[in-house]
């Protein structure tokens, strides 16, 4: 669909027709007498923080990417495809087969930036959304965008961008291409401001073509020329330097600048090529070759659950892996979308779920002061259909929608949500099953004045306890509304205050909200306005959530004591585990302790770390001369009692296991071996 401007050179646009008038601009794209003609106007934006927009407002440039996405959800599309031209990352094409955008629609984008016709009656005269709800797209999706500058997100890539879109059964398609001027607060910058407040953030070259595919739809974003740093972002340009640095030091032997650079080499990454060159034809050579979790032939629907696998692999050396460590940027953008898209898992929608051994389901009440309940799953059950069997809830989150279903694709890759629901032991001291926790809020605030109730609220969620969040980026809560995120989890749950630190640690949210919120929404989609009722009512709600939760999870793991010292018998611990117990139940509470294993066998360490126990190997933590030959059995329970009490106070979390066992050997180096 990719077309060019012809004859719309930069040093002769200023001679081209110049129509400011929404109105005027959309019946000259309207008119096919003009077919082929080219016309220029000038983007406007209403006030001075939507005039920010061609500043970015984003974060980051995955941020982007999730408002086109976002878009060509809304547009009914089926699909995206997003090429980036990794690793170079010079021009970039986005397409969707999306309804397209008409000249009247075109027309509104250009010169009504955050002036969204979406959810608004315009929307429907426009034919953007549907006739009998402005909510939703023409196919019955419920809307995510409302403001109106997602298509203007691409600002943060590139200045100059080009739009070519079509109508299905229009004879025609239209070109704009797009170049985007920087917001000034100086008054001298922008002479031409208006009185009312509107400011101009750039330039427009329009055309209408005729077109001989008349069923075709869809729109097409090209980026030409991708800003230089955000070209450094993706191909972590920054990092790679570094990491080049630290090995040029080590090669002439300057261990203190080599010990100096503190960077991680990801496990993972798509390559990096040290010297750009721009305008040049000839091939450049990767100066460190793709390290991909897939190869050529794997499919792209397996390729998100393939890199999730590298990063689950990473628990065979850290007890929670974060996402930095094992994966460039690139790929970390990767799995950031795949996070805030309206896309399927990469295994099961949690609500999917079937009756197994590796669960328990509880619902969640919606009482102040009620406790969850026990749902009994059958076999081949799945947790909606239990819900639905024993509470008469219909979970809907998940299910098909009227316009199809929709995938999106970045260089070969089908983006999935990035989250599992496999049980991870937290050692034999805890619970030997996950617990996973749904729940429906639809609260009456039929009370509640319009000015402060912020229009109605409802919301369906689960809350999963394991004994290890994978990755520890994983850990939170994260909100989802019309089925899109920021991709943020929140490990404060809502800044929730109660001393749970080590559950907290343990548990994965996500909140599928179906009706508001969305006005508490910030701008960048990325945050909340606190202060806005509905996020109140949600966080309330949430740690009530958390609260049943975490009373759940206490009252099984003092059970599961009570058992295994029944079995245990009338074993004797010794002063020295006794003293461990005491710490670690004055620093923890009634949480389960660890398990603790030394030995010097690769497998069963391999394996006790996999079961989630703190793993360490007797030959580096023994490596000392005289702690080696200290007395064995009193130099095991204390090693087990040290590493205990260094968990009570939280001293190995976040640590390699390496790291573990060189603390360990160093503490007992300075009390055995002195």
């Amino acid at each position: 669909m990719e077309e060019t401007l012809n004859g719309a050179g930069a040093g002769d646009a200023s001679e081209l027709p110049f129509l400011p008038d929404q109105v005027e601009l959309a019946q000259f794209l309207g008119d096919e007498a003009n077919s082929g003609n080219i016309v220029r106007t000038q983007l406007k934006a209403s006030g001075r923080v939507i005039a920010r927009v061609t500043d970015g407002i984003y974060r980051r440039p995955a941020s982007a990417f999730r408002e086109l996405i976002s878009n060509a959800w809304d547009a009914d599309a089926n699909t995206i495809t997003i090429l980036t031209d990794a690793p170079r990352f010079e021009r970039i094409h986005i397409r969707d087969n999306g309804n397209g955008m008409s000249h009247e629609v075109l027309s509104r984008i250009l010169l009504n930036i955050g002036g969204s016709a979406k959810r608004h009656i315009d929307g429907q005269t426009l034919g953007i959304t549907a006739s009998n709800d402005p909510t939703k797209s023409p196919g019955g999706r419920p809307l995510i965008g409302k403001i109106g500058i997602g298509l203007f997100s691409v600002s943060q890539i590139s200045r100059r961008f080009r739009i070519i879109t079509k109508v299905k059964g229009a004879s025609y398609r239209l070109v704009a291409d797009v170049r985007l001027r920087t917001y000034s607060e100086d008054p001298n910058d922008h002479p031409e401001v208006e009185a009312d407040d509107e400011f101009i953030s750039g330039e427009v070259l329009l055309v209408r073509q005729a077109a001989q595919d008349i069923e075709s739809q869809g729109t097409d974003i090209v980026l030409e020329d991708v800003k230089p740093n955000i070209r450094d972002l993706l191909r972590d340009n920054a990092r790679w330097r570094l990491i080049a640095e630290r090995r040029n030091a080590l090669s002439n032997g300057d261990m203190d600048a080599a010990l100096a650079i503190k960077v991680e080499e990801p496990r993972v990454h798509s390559g990096w090529i040290e010297e750009m060159r721009s305008n040049d034809t000839s091939p450049v050579v990767q100066t460190v070759p793709s390290m991909l979790p897939w190869d050529a032939e794997t499919p792209a629907n397996e390729r998100m659950a393939c890199l999730m696998d590298a990063v689950e692999k990473e628990t065979e050396s850290t007890q929670r892996p974060a996402l930095n460590n094992v994966l460039d940027a690139y790929l970390e953008m990767l799995w950031t979308l795949g996070l805030s898209s309206p896309v399927d898992y990469i295994d099961s929608h949690p609500f999917d779920l079937k009756r197994s051994s590796a669960f328990d389901l509880y619902w969640i009440s919606n009482d102040a002061r009620g406790q969850a309940i026990l749902v009994d799953m059958r076999a081949g059950e799945s947790v909606r259909e239990a819900i639905a069997r024993e509470h008469e809830v219909n979970l809907e989150d998940g299910l098909p929608h009227t316009a199809g279903p929709f995938s999106a694709f970045i260089d070969g890759v089908e983006l999935k949500k990035p989250i599992r629901y496999r049980f991870r032991s937290a050692g034999e001291r805890n619970l030997s099953r996950a617990l996973l926790f749904v729940g429906r809020y639809n609260p009456n605030l039929s009370r509640v004045s319009n000015e402060r109730r912020g229009g109605g609220l409802e919301l369906e969620a689960y809350i999963y306890w394991n004994g290890r969040i994978v990755p520890k980026e994983n850990n939170g809560v994260l909100v989802r509304i019309r089925g899109a995120s920021g991709a943020l989890f929140d490990p404060t749950f809502f800044g929730y205050q109660v001393s749970e630190l080590t559950r907290l640690k343990q548990i994965t949210s996500e909140i599928y909200v179906r009706r508001g919120l969305d006005a508490a929404l910030n701008i960048d989609r990325e945050s909340f306005n606190y202060s806005h009722p509905h996020v109140q009512l949600v966080a309330q709600w949430l740690q009530r959530g958390v609260r049943q939760l975490t009373n759940k999870h206490k009252d099984l793991a003092k059970k599961a004591r009570l058992e295994r010292r029944e079995i245990a018998g009338n074993e004797q611990q010794s002063a020295i585990n006794d003293y461990a117990d005491a710490v670690w139940r004055h620093r923890q509470g009634d949480e389960s302790s660890p398990k603790v294993v030394i030995t010097s066998e690769t497998g069963p360490l391999s394996q006790a770390r996999s079961e989630g126990a703190l793993a360490l190997s007797s030959e580096i933590i023994y490596s000392s001369n005289k702690v080696a030959t200290f007395d064995q059995g009193i130099r095991q329970a204390k090693t087990v009692a040290l590493v205990r009490v260094l968990a009570a106070f939280n001293v190995l979390d976040d640590r390699s296991y390496r790291e573990q066992e060189d603390l360990v050997s160093a503490i007992l180096e300075l009390f055995l071996g002195n």
